[in-house]
């Protein structure tokens, strides 16, 4: 059984702080088994670890209490925790406008930031690069699309415009890993 930072549960606790469907927290919270109710309804820390599966547990309750389609909702969970985390942990490449330091200062602080999986960054051009994510636990693509757009948007605030993501490999849909392709100008 793997674990995950509280940072990522966090990241959906904020989510649904800032949703215009002001119950959407309740609503989830009355779909959560009671443990998992117990683990994420008191506080959150960041930096504690949790079990994964109480994460998937809360998104299938986050998924069904927001009246928007899954992809969407996870893309800009992920896309707001980008904007979020990024000025903390990764400010230097943020003024540097430098994906290519940001994405390689992922892989150092991911045990730190995620500590669930591993995670390789490999540069394959000036404006390209190459990530791998490797689990021991079975994820689901609800938590794909949410790393998928944390790292398209980091790389954005970091200098790359127009960035484009391109899944190679997903381990949510029987792949080996999560491989992705980015690119930007």
């Amino acid at each position: 059984m793997s674990d995950i930072k509280g940072l990522v549960f966090q990241s959906r606790l904020d989510y649904l702080e800032n949703m215009a469907e002001n119950n959407a927290y309740q609503q989830m919270m009355k779909k959560l088994p009671d443990p998992v109710r117990q683990a994420v309804g008191e506080q959150v820390f960041p930096s504690n670890l949790y079990p994964f599966h109480l994460l998937q547990n809360m998104d299938n309750a986050l998924g069904a209490s927001v009246s928007q389609p899954l992809e969407n909702i996870f893309r800009e969970i992920g896309a707001r925790h980008a904007e979020g985390i990024i000025d903390r942990y990764f400010y230097n490449y943020e003024e540097a406008r430098n994906p290519q330091k940001f994405l390689e200062q992922f892989g150092r602080l991911y045990s730190y930031l995620w500590d669930f999986g591993t995670y390789s960054y490999q540069k394959t051009g000036d404006r390209n690069a190459q990530v791998t994510f490797g689990y021991d636990e079975d994820i689901h693509k609800s938590y794909c699309w949410f790393m998928q757009e944390f790292l398209k948007k980091g790389v954005g605030i970091c200098g790359g415009n127009a960035v484009k993501l391109n899944e190679k490999e997903c381990e949510a849909e029987d792949g080996e890993s999560c491989l992705y392709e980015l690119q930007w100008s």
